[in-house]
């Protein structure tokens, strides 16, 4: 019988073990998910091991108070459950319930907002790699939503990464090189071990895993392939709702109508076909805030939500073949329903979406449903000179270790 359970336990193991992690999106009465590094202003969901934290935040447009729980779990490079023991990786709880919530204050939609610091006294991580947060109210096997993170350990290795325009390619794409280096490790010793991932703009979709390095040294990896291409894609579009009297550059009116404000994004048109235009953004992020207030960290529970209305004037949609939706930092540039572009008896593709006060970068993906693929490139096109942030993790499995470790971190922007 105990070998029958052992067996079992087994197979268990070995079939959560090859489960890669999906991201589970949170219901539409949970708005503006954040999971951020203060220390940095940064809204790539990554820290330094021992020294910095995260903070998840959200809204839940219920309004009242509702127990939100929530659990750590530990991942390996490839995103798939790392099965290591929960007292390998934390010191503590990896599951409690969220402490810190407050009501919204002089707005018409009514909300709570809660809050979480990763690590704090109850829980405290111990190892560097990839991890899971879910948040949950009953069923921790039935999230609210989860989101990802990572942590680091800078005194393993350094990384510098290095951008160019990929030649050849059309002018569309975009090459990145990596080199790694330690002073204190024989980077060869386990020569499957490593792993680099690299991803652009904080978005971990839109990603690149390699696992041989082009060269080797005892002490040294060099990633410099013509294969290690992005697509350079096109600068991101923008509208700013930090004030609701006053409509900002991009916005045609703001009104208020069923007790909301409603702000109208003037109407886009396809770029794919022109020539590359030089436009700042903040590379798909966006940052709460509510221009009457004198202190922004009230923002979060002082910023109201604003029906944003969003329309294109043309789309081929092959038949209905392909979808249109409005992604970006603020919805993790995950597809879903309330994010989708329809095309209207004006023949305007056009989506309404509520989302909370302050300034937003944004852009159109286009879903194949033939392909199962996604294009962020379709609509506004993609050139080599567009100013992105590329990043790279390097991952490390050392001789005897069950697990993946985050031993370096290094970025660049395709302007420095």
């Amino acid at each position: 019988m105990k070998l029958i359970l052992t067996l079992i336990s087994l197979c268990v193991s070995f079939i959560l073990s090859a489960q890669k992690y999906s991201e589970v999106l949170p219901p539409e009465s949970i708005r503006t998910v954040q999971l951020f590094n203060p220390q940095t202003n940064d809204q790539m969901p990554l820290i330094r091991l021992g020294s910095e934290y995260l903070i998840l935040s959200f809204d839940d447009l219920n309004a009242g108070f509702q127990e939100y729980n929530y659990k750590i779990e530990h991942y390996n490079a490839d995103w798939t459950p790392s099965g290591i023991f929960q007292s390998e990786f934390l010191d503590g709880y990896s599951s409690d319930y969220i402490r810190t919530y407050r009501n919204s204050f002089n707005t018409y939609q009514i909300y709570t907002h809660y809050q979480l610091q990763i690590p704090n006294r109850d829980t405290r991580l111990k190892v560097a790699g990839n991890y899971v947060i879910k948040v949950y109210t009953k069923d921790e096997n039935n999230p609210v939503f989860t989101r990802r993170f990572a942590v680091y350990d800078e005194r393993k290795v350094s990384l510098g990464v290095q951008t160019e325009r990929a030649i050849g390619s059309k002018d569309l794409t975009q090459r990145v090189n990596v080199l790694v280096s330690s002073p204190q490790m024989n980077l060869t010793e386990t020569p499957d071990g490593a792993t680099l991932f690299i991803m652009k703009n904080n978005n971990w979709e839109d990603n690149l895993t390699i696992k041989k390095p082009q060269f080797t040294q005892n002490n040294q990896l060099t990633y410099r392939d013509q294969n290690n291409l992005f697509e350079g894609g096109s600068e991101y579009l923008w509208f700013d709702t930090k004030t609701l009297e006053v409509p900002a550059l991009t916005t045609e009116r703001v009104f208020r109508q069923d007790s909301l404000y409603h702000a109208v994004i003037r109407a886009d048109f396809q770029k794919h076909n022109l020539s590359y235009f030089d436009d700042r953004d903040v590379n798909g992020a966006f940052y709460i805030r509510n221009a009457r207030l004198m202190d922004q960290t009230m923002s979060s529970s002082e910023a109201d939500y604003v029906w944003v209305h969003f329309a294109l004037d043309e789309f081929n949609d092959a038949g209905g073949n392909k979808e249109l939706y409005i992604v970006g930092s603020f919805n993790n540039w995950q597809i879903a329903p309330q994010y989708q572009l329809k095309k209207t008896d004006a023949d305007m593709w056009e989506a309404a979406v509520l989302l909370k006060q302050g300034y937003y970068n944004y852009q159109y993906a286009v879903y194949d449903n033939s392909t199962q693929k996604i294009s962020m490139s379709e609509i506004n096109g993609s050139f080599w000179q567009t100013e992105n942030l590329y990043q790279a993790l390097f991952y490390y499995r050392p001789w005897g270790v069950r697990y993946d470790v985050l031993m370096g971190y290094g970025e660049a922007n395709t302007r420095n």
